[in-house]
């Protein structure tokens, strides 16, 4: 008999009712497609063939089709508008901010490419976990290692694209200088990085309760939007302050 060990924990009751009663279904309570035995007590048992089996059957379609559009309907929306009020943070950043973008202008021409940027980065991020976890190549017990791991890809990126993106604001851009594309490509690497980090822990953290696949995306992405909006304000903000005081401690 299996000691239980891998299988998803409880989510608190409060989030339970905010999620669909098909993903309560088939994401918390399969295990990992492809392990044949338990990772602690080696019990055997054929994880593919039994999802092979559900997955043959036609009672899932049939459920799905026959459900009232109200229930789903119902099911989704707390999740939307939660995450709404989260990712209006953003705007309360912007307006603490309304006076630099206000003086550099420009920078609201690229906040939707540094917020696109972490999305992108934590999209494939998540994608990547989301199956490595269904196979069983890592665990939330490999958080460490896996954080370290994407931390490092994470810096990589950031590096490489922040380097692509200061050419793309210098050269292509009529109204950026060369300050502006300090700021923009400096917050570009910043945000990449920290979308690797963001998506890492929350898949880790959501697959703990066999939520990873179905709360992970719209999650990291509100986070990230908040996070990239705050770290592109913040960093031009202190490019701005840093370049505008050389300018006035030079020698005229």
């Amino acid at each position: 008999r299996c000691c239980g060990h891998g299988r998803p924990r409880a989510l608190p009751h409060f989030f339970m009712s905010l999620l669909p009663k098909e993903s309560l279904r088939s994401d918390a309570q399969e295990p990992a497609p492809h392990a044949s035995h338990c990772p602690r007590c080696g019990a055997g048992r054929c994880f593919a063939a039994a999802r092979s089996s559900r997955g043959t059957s036609s009672r899932g379609s049939t459920e799905y089709l026959d459900t009232s559009l109200y229930v789903d309907v119902r099911a989704r929306l707390p999740w939307l508008v939660g995450l709404m009020l989260v990712q209006s943070l953003s705007g309360v950043i912007v307006e603490i901010f309304s006076s630099l973008i206000s003086d550099h202008i420009v920078l609201t021409a690229f906040l939707t490419m540094l917020v696109g940027g972490g999305g992108n980065a934590s999209g494939q991020t998540i994608a990547d976990l989301v199956q490595r976890l269904r196979t069983g190549e890592v665990s939330p017990a490999d958080f460490g290692s896996v954080l370290a791991r994407e931390a490092s890809i994470g810096a990589i990126l950031g590096l490489t694209v922040g380097a692509c993106a200061f050419p793309r604001v210098s050269l292509l851009s009529k109204h950026a200088g060369l300050v502006d594309a300090v700021a923009i490509s400096t917050a570009y690497a910043i945000i990449v990085f920290l979308a690797n980090v963001v998506a890492v822990c929350v898949v880790l953290f959501l697959d703990r309760y066999g939520q990873a696949a179905v709360g992970s995306p719209p999650v990291v992405q509100v986070v990230v939007d908040v996070v990239g909006t705050t770290i592109a304000c913040v960093v031009a903000h202190h490019v701005y302050s840093l370049f505008s005081s050389a300018e006035e401690s030079a020698p005229s």
